[in-house]
């Protein structure tokens, strides 16, 4: 009987370690804010965002990513030219912690756009080109620059992959 006993300690100590582990699931959904203005114009293709409420495994019991934690968010950023064409902000993927400190890599979708001059550059570019060569400068009209101001919620954030993750 001793030797049975001293046989299951270590499968005791396996099945307290496995019950510490919990699966955040890929597709899960994640409730993501801007932490900073990101301009088409002087903005970077990575700006900071954070989670707006916590995550929590598929039981609803344990919190796999904290409410607050920071959220790098990758764009792509076009900026905004002539004629008339406007800037463009495309968000297409993210990475966030989770509170054993591994990093998960998220999948978002979220585009802005500036306001578009194309029609007001392109009329009074032809329209007073065709009188006088000076109307060809209306051509370089800039379209307005996009941007994401602070607070803006990103929709449609989810995980990459099924993580493990490590409970304490």
């Amino acid at each position: 009987m001793a030797v049975v006993m001293l046989a299951a300690i270590p499968l005791q100590s396996f099945a307290q370690a496995t019950e510490n582990k919990k699966l955040l699931k890929q597709g899960t959904n994640i409730i993501v804010k801007t932490n900073q203005i990101c301009n088409s114009s002087s903005g970077s293709p990575m700006f900071i965002g954070i989670v707006d409420a916590d995550v929590y495994d598929q039981t609803g019991q344990s919190v796999l990513i904290q409410k607050g934690t920071q959220v790098k968010l990758y764009a792509e950023i076009k900026e905004n030219g002539a004629p008339g064409k406007p800037g463009k902000i495309v968000i297409n993927s993210a990475s966030t912690t989770s509170v054993d400190g591994k990093t998960i890599p998220l999948t978002a979708s979220f585009e802005t756009q500036g306001k578009g001059k194309q029609g007001l550059a392109w009329g009074l570019g032809i329209g007073t080109g065709l009188v006088t060569l000076v109307g060809l400068c209306f051509l370089f009209i800039k379209g307005g620059n996009a941007e994401i101001p602070y607070g803006t919620a990103i929709p449609n954030v989810i995980v990459e992959g099924n993580h493990t993750i490590s409970i304490d």
